[in-house]
């Protein structure tokens, strides 16, 4: 699609001079078109221990938790099978750990409370690498700039990325039972975050013996770049629950909460200062959102309790709201997260399920959701007036990306008790789904890069015991449905736009076993 960019230096065109055309324009097809390999290894271990004291009033909780997570990728950052940006891969090593001490207050009691302490360390380690090749000069600088293909080829980066953050917490609620028929639920949270690291970006390759003017042009795409970033900051957090049991199977409830989404730092890059070196450091911390959400809501239970209706309206108005912005007005144009001044979502929510008979069971979940940013006055360009001399528009008003107005879930399960195959057991069959309107893809509201709303439903069937033992058949996608998860503007403002698909009709059988 078109951008701002100049005609020259637009998809087609450049298509056109590297004698290039995609394997499918219809993303459905599921080609690939890559010139490096893709992967994904991912190794995951981790290990927990849960003990309980009962002291007689109350129940001490002790929680030990430690995991680690190892992920080496291999990616083509420019989607094609031209080698523009054959590599950008970002191996890291992950491991963290949390210890939580709780106490509970045991039985019924007039006070009831729970309080604890919390404590998170994780320490990150990333070698990012960006290797650029001989198509990189004329799809990255364009057919003027870019005439020379020496002179981004082999230009190369090579990341070392250190994080480490720690966590500490402080928490405390208590039920007040006024009465039998109310009760007042407030609770309290006092948070500290330290977030330390460093970025190290080293830049090779390319050209060789470049002319300043091909010098400022080889920075322009990767450049050197090191700096430390650190974050730190007490958080006090709390909310109140006022409930009302109108009968025994009627509750209505209020909530005010007043919490927050931790600061942190930026370690991918930073945009540089005039002089086209020197990082910009003002922007590697992140402050804190501020949330202050209001709910309202019933729980209900009707037809000696085989029916229940649930119905709720929440807002929450968010300052500080935390999401990607780009600044390409110098140097290297980098993508980093910032604070949007102010955000705000409400809307209706309503689950009913139903039992009418031992054997049968459904439910429907629906929501309505009205999110959209209140103020975003430095937002970067949508796909379709990116690439020139606009660097921000006012997405004031627009709505926040990956929130579908309209949601619906709903599921049903049909069981048939049997002991053919073994005790205590039944032959199950069920149906499942979601349905989702349109919603955007972009940070920046944007005219193309909507997702248009999908059904999906999903079929299983097979037989459980009692015991623990399961085998059924399951159908996902039933229908085949086209979707997709999210579109993305690919780098260079040329107006390519990718997508991941959501995943085709798929079907198998499990096996599940509990001991």
């Amino acid at each position: 699609m078109p951008t701002a960019r100049a005609t020259n230096r637009q998809f087609a065109n450049l298509a056109r001079l590297s004698n290039y055309a995609p394997a499918s324009t219809n993303p459905f097809d599921r080609l690939v078109d890559a010139d490096s390999t893709l992967s994904a290894k991912n190794v995951n271990y981790g290990a927990s221990l849960v003990a309980n004291w009962d002291i007689g009033p109350a129940t001490v909780t002790a929680i030990t938790g430690w995991r680690k997570w190892d992920w080496q990728p291999s990616n083509d950052r420019d989607f094609t099978s031209l080698p523009i940006t054959p590599q950008v891969n970002n191996p890291s090593q992950q491991e963290q750990w949390s210890q939580e001490l709780r106490l509970t207050s045991n039985g019924d009691n007039r006070i009831d409370y729970v309080a604890g302490l919390f404590y998170f360390r994780q320490k990150i380690d990333t070698q990012g690498i960006q290797v650029q090749g001989p198509a990189a000069s004329l799809w990255t600088l364009g057919p003027v700039n870019g005439a020379d293909p020496a002179l981004l080829d082999g230009l190369r980066s090579d990341n070392d990325i250190r994080y480490k953050n720690d966590s500490a917490a402080f928490y405390a609620k208590l039920t007040w039972h006024v009465s039998d028929r109310i009760s007042i639920a407030p609770g309290i949270r006092v948070n500290y975050d330290k977030k330390d690291g460093s970025y190290l970006a080293t830049v090779s390759g390319g050209l060789a013996n470049p002319t300043p003017a091909q010098q400022a042009l080889k920075n322009s795409v990767l450049q050197n770049q090191n700096y430390r970033a650190e974050f730190s900051d007490w958080n006090l957090s709390g909310d109140v629950t006022l409930s009302w049991k109108a009968s025994d199977d009627v509750l209505a409830y209020a909530t005010y909460a007043r919490s927050f989404k931790s600061g942190g730092i930026n370690l991918s890059g930073l945009p540089t200062r005039a002089d086209g070196v020197t990082p910009a450091t003002e922007l590697a911390s992140v402050a804190p959102e501020k949330v202050n959400h209001y709910e309202i809501g019933v729980k209900s239970q009707f037809l000696d309790r085989r029916a229940t209706i649930n119905v709720a309206a929440f807002r929450s108005d968010i300052a500080d709201y935390q999401a990607t912005v780009v600044n390409g007005a110098i140097g290297v144009v980098r993508g980093y997260l910032a604070n949007v001044p102010k955000v705000r979502s409400q809307g209706l929510e309503l689950d009913v399920s139903l039992r009418p008979v031992d054997s049968f069971d459904a439910y429907v979940n629906l929501a309505y959701t009205d999110a959209e940013y209140v103020s975003f006055p430095g937002a970067p360009p949508p796909i379709e007036l990116s690439g020139g001399a606009l660097q921000f528009v006012d997405a004031s008003g627009g709505r926040l990306p990956g929130v579908s107005r309209y949601a619906i879930s709903y599921g049903a399960e049909y069981r048939i008790p049997s002991g053919i195959i073994a005790d205590d057991g039944e032959f199950y069959i069920g149906v499942d789904g979601t349905l989702r309107s349109d919603f955007s893809s972009s940070p920046t509201p944007s005219t193309v890069q909507n997702i248009e709303g999908y059904v999906l439903t999903n079929v299983r069937a097979g037989y459980r015991t009692d015991r623990g033992w399961e085998v059924f058949g399951w159908l996902r996608n039933a229908f085949d449905t086209e979707y997709f998860d999210f579109l993305t503007a690919a780098p260079g403002s040329t107006g390519l736009i990718v997508g991941q698909p959501g995943d085709p009709r798929t079907y198998g059988v499990t096996v599940k076993a509990r001991f």
